[in-house]
């Protein structure tokens, strides 16, 4: 099984445990990587022709929309965890275009981002805390706004995941968690969306 893991940093993908071997490839532009990215699809290659495949993990220090236009492999999954919420609404259906290319027709989207509806209670709901103003205004913050130098741009609810990745008949969202608890937070939204 290939898996394309998007802008990774060191999140590994969930439910890895029963699809052994599998290839990894993990891009992300923090990684200081000696992969290139033209050594990529040989490697993958090569791989899939292996008949004693060994799972392989690689990290490629890219910018996903470039390696995506630019690359002819393709994937059995595509992971996307608090990445998604990073793109522009005006980019999201070209990036959801891209990850069609990407994935294999049956293939899966793993998606993880913050619940806007969840946080959106939370503001309306604050005269009601009983935890930690602090701790809780930085979870606000953070995945409403997030830093000037990596801000959120798009907002994500279930009908929005739904809407987007549906509209143009290229994926099917299969289930969606909309509390899933990731990174010590019970504030995302967790979509599995196949390719048609």
């Amino acid at each position: 099984m290939r898996i394309l893991n998007i802008a990774a940093g060191k999140f590994e993908p969930l439910s890895l445990v029963k699809i052994m071997p599998y290839y990894i490839l993990n891009v992300d532009t923090s990684y200081f990587s000696e992969t290139k990215a033209n050594n990529v699809e040989s490697s993958i290659e090569a791989w899939d022709r292996d008949e004693d495949r060994i799972t392989t993990i690689r990290y490629l220090n890219a910018d996903i929309f470039k390696f995506m236009e630019r690359t002819r492999l393709t994937f059995d999954r595509v992971v996307i965890y608090r990445f998604l919420e990073h793109i522009s609404f005006t980019e999201v259906e070209y990036f959801i275009y891209l990850v069609s290319t990407m994935l294999k027709p049956g293939g899966m989207v793993d998606i993880i981002v913050p619940n806007y509806t969840i946080l959106a209670e939370m503001i309306l709901n604050e005269e009601n805390i009983d935890v930690n103003f602090a701790a809780h205004n930085i979870t606000l913050t953070t995945e409403l706004l997030n830093e000037p130098s990596c801000p959120h741009a798009s907002i994500w609810t279930s009908l929005r995941m739904r809407y987007f990745w549906e509209l143009e008949k290229r994926f099917r969202v299969v289930s969606q968690s909309p509390t899933f608890k990731f990174d010590g937070r019970d504030i995302y939204l967790r979509s599995i969306i196949e390719r048609i």
